[in-house]
């Protein structure tokens, strides 16, 4: 009975600490990768948004100039043409230094964030190794003052064992 309980308690400890392990694991490794997957996937919908709508200003723009070529039709309109032209160079170029202002605010914030993940997920890592560390020393003491106990216990009963044997041969000599 007593083995089977023994068993018992063992498959109990045992699926204890397998699914304190993956608990672990799970904060250790799955939390944070979820994370850094969700940050770089937003931190690319974004970025991929700033550069389709800069394109997209960009061929506007062209095509808008493409067409004001087509109706050149004397010098006075060929003068507006060039003029509109100089202007929608200058707006082209406001554009795409905005553009650049907002990817690398998007790429700081980026940066930020992974950097702060990243801080995070160590501190966790650190505070975690520390509890199981001081788990394994607390394991270790007690199965070091159980071991202790059960040698004492051992040359008690050895002793006793001894002293009834002293007696019993004792007792036959008289």
């Amino acid at each position: 009975m007593s083995a089977e309980k023994t068993k018992s308690d063992g498959n109990q400890s045992s699926e204890r600490s397998s699914e304190r392990a993956k608990g672990q694991f799970d904060n250790a490794v799955l939390e944070p990768a979820r994370a850094y997957g969700a940050l770089t996937t937003d931190y690319f919908e974004k970025l991929f948004s700033v550069q389709f709508e800069s394109v997209r200003v960009f061929a506007d723009k062209n095509l808008a100039q493409s067409r004001s070529w087509l109706e050149v039709k004397d010098s006075d309109s060929f003068r507006q043409v060039v003029e509109k032209q100089q202007q929608a160079v200058r707006e082209l170029s406001e554009q795409m230094k905005k553009d650049a202002d907002r990817i690398q605010a998007l790429s700081q914030e980026y940066l930020k964030e992974t950097q702060q993940l990243t801080s995070e997920s160590m501190h966790s890592g650190s505070k975690q190794l520390e509890e199981n560390m001081q788990k394994g020393k607390a394991q270790v003491e007690g199965q070091f003052q159980k071991g202790k106990e059960e040698v004492g216990n051992s040359q008690q009963k050895s002793q006793r064992q001894a002293d009834n044997s002293k007696k019993s041969t004792s007792t036959s000599d008289k």
